[in-house]
């Protein structure tokens, strides 16, 4: 049995000692904390006293995590739940209309489009079908499937990029 198995044995314990110090939720966390600490900083020595665990080492181990740990917590700035959902919702609704404004500039693009061309590139965006896929479901050739996409994706990129420029640039407004 290794020294750090040797320890675990009392791992119960040292959960109760944290919530004895009042924190219950990431009682096991702090635990697994203590472990990691033991090892990483090569502590055998320490804990591991004639054979038998030096259960003190432990609690100050513990009790130093634990301060540590709501020293940390309490540096964190708190903000309302309803303050966060207001900013994302409004961050989020700007992107969100523009985004479906850049879709429909494309799909606006590919209804002038011939009926092959935008069955093609209707399949390779909606159904999200790979070219040789679509050869295989079409019995079209992988080639002419190659140069009509290509050719599809020219034509969004000469009459949408500006817009989606404005998109991936955040400028929502000019979109």
């Amino acid at each position: 049995m290794s020294w750090i198995e040797q320890v675990a044995k009392h791992h119960k314990e040292y959960i109760k000692t944290i919530k004895s110090f009042g924190e219950d939720f990431y009682a096991e966390d702090l635990v697994q904390e203590m472990y990691i600490r033991f090892i990483n900083k090569n502590k055998e020595k320490a804990v591991i006293v004639n054979g038998q665990v030096n259960k003190y080492y432990v609690y100050l181990t513990l009790r130093s995590l634990f301060v540590d740990f709501h020293r940390q917590k309490s540096k964190v700035h708190k903000v309302g739940l309803n303050e966060i959902m207001n900013l994302a919702y409004i961050d989020t609704l700007e992107e969100h209309e523009a985004f479906w404004q850049l879709c429909k500039r494309v799909n606006e693009e590919t209804k002038r489009w011939e009926w092959y061309d935008k069955m093609l590139f209707d399949l390779y965006r909606d159904k999200n079908m790979t070219m040789r896929e679509m050869e295989k479901a079409t019995k079209i050739s992988l080639r002419s499937i190659f140069c009509t996409l290509k050719n599809c994706k020219d034509r969004i990129k000469e009459n949408v990029h500006e817009d989606y420029l404005d998109y991936v640039n955040e400028d929502y407004e000019l979109i």
